[in-house]
């Protein structure tokens, strides 16, 4: 809420090397993430997210972290792993909202 973007990323870091085995361990590193692309940290937000996908492949927030995958890698000025990133959310999560927010970007990338 305080837009404490480097705090935040902190945070969740310490909780993960605390309570890595904790319920809450997925989430705490999909909200990591998030700080780190808020904080323009993108290359580290990546990480992130495939940590995420790599140790809870099931996890609700997986079509999210691919769908900010794609942010971070068009950041990046990555278009061709961006638009791969939004192929395979689209594929692989078709009835999620991040698979609806995939097919809009993908009409805007050139």
């Amino acid at each position: 809420k305080k837009a404490d973007y480097p705090s935040a990323a902190n945070a969740f870091a310490d909780f993960n090397k605390r309570y890595p085995s904790s319920g809450y361990a997925a989430s705490s590193i999909y909200f990591m993430g998030t700080a780190q692309y808020a904080n323009r940290d993108y290359k580290t937000a990546v990480n992130s997210f495939k940590n995420l996908i790599s140790i809870a492949p099931v996890h609700l927030r997986v079509p999210d972290a691919k769908l900010s995958i794609a942010s971070c890698l068009i950041e990046l000025k990555d278009t061709k792993g961006a638009r791969k990133t939004l192929e395979d959310l689209i594929k692989d999560y078709p009835q999620s909202e991040a698979a609806q927010s995939a097919k809009e970007r993908i009409l805007k990338l050139k």
